[in-house]
């Protein structure tokens, strides 16, 4: 249970910051090829990984096309790959880069909501009043810094919001959908299929884009500038693998709403990289919203670390 919630914490700390090396790619780099290439480094180190024995993946396309002895439990393995990092991750990228850091952050911390809609759909799981309780508090949170804040001084775009909004429920559809698969497949292996999948999306459609503009022989320009590289490492190794995996286990572990309510952690890290790095403003309503986005937190895994405990006296 420990290391469940400490992996909880770290990745959304790695996700926090991801958006920062969103932005900052999307710069000087094209949504698509950010995508494609990012994927693409992510896939190749697990595959690696697997291959020198580090990692013990045992999933492959024989689990997907043939009957093994986990085919019947992939189908939540490929509906988790689908919805992140295909969908999350290019609805995510595309908002990110139509909005300010703080409207981004502020956004990606609704999970919660649509996860305890999603736990009882999917997952058959119900939460308590009082755990709901503290859900509505942080969206109270959440809508009362999008109703204060002026858009028109920033970049904040309709579409842009509503990327992040479609990659909230996309997340959380990924969320339940890893869970299930979780109690089949190890985090890694989660985490191989849905790079696996992603690099092969982006990278086809990728390779014909080029192949129309005529400029296939630059595909892998955006290695070749450090602080391209750097964010695509970020992203790709401590994001896509690392974090994905920490998520992976943490979902196989506590309950859905739980591991999302901890998303407020990755919004401080955004607003406060956003406020130090890339010179946004902080306003008072910002303090008022977060504040109640961390009782929320606070609340939600105090209700979970109740739970658990009677359940184990029982």
């Amino acid at each position: 249970m420990f290391l469940a919630y400490l992996f909880t914490i770290l990745k959304n700390v790695i996700y926090g910051a991801s958006v920062f090396f969103t932005s900052s790619l999307s710069n000087s780099t094209d949504v698509l090829d950010l995508l494609s290439l990012r994927f693409l480094m992510s896939f190749t180190a697990l595959f690696l990984l697997k291959t020198v024995g580090i990692l013990k993946i045992r999933v492959g396309l024989r689990d997907v096309f043939k009957p093994t002895e986990r085919h019947a439990f992939v189908k939540p393995l490929l509906l988790s790959a689908l919805f992140e990092p295909l969908l999350y991750m290019m609805l995510e990228t595309l908002g990110i880069t139509m909005t300010t850091g703080i409207t981004a952050g502020v956004i990606l911390s609704l999970p919660p909501v649509f996860s305890s809609i999603f736990e009882v759909l999917i997952l058959k799981e119900h939460s308590s009043n009082l755990k709901k309780f503290f859900l509505a508090l942080g969206v109270v949170g959440v809508i009362y810094i999008a109703v204060n804040t002026n858009s028109s001084a920033g970049k904040d775009t309709p579409l842009g919001i509503l990327c992040l909004v479609a990659a909230v429920i996309s997340g959380c559809l990924y969320g339940a959908f890893s869970r299930k698969a979780s109690s089949h497949f190890s985090p890694f292996e989660v985490s191989y299929i849905a790079c696996m999948m992603a690099a092969t999306f982006f990278n086809s459609i990728n390779v014909i884009r080029h192949l129309i503009k005529g400029d296939l022989l630059h595909y892998f320009d955006p290695y070749f500038d450090l602080q391209n590289l750097i964010g695509f490492v970020f992203l790709a190794i401590f994001c896509t693998v690392l974090a994905a995996s920490m998520n992976n286990y943490a979902l196989g572990r506590l309950p859905v709403t739980t591991v999302t309510a901890f998303g407020g952690i990755s919004t401080f890290v955004t607003i406060a990289i956003g406020c130090l790095i890339g010179k946004e403003r902080l306003y008072g309503f910002h303090f008022i919203g977060l504040t109640l986005i961390v009782i929320r937190m606070v609340g939600v895994s105090w209700i979970t670390i109740r739970d658990a405990k009677r359940k184990a006296a029982k």
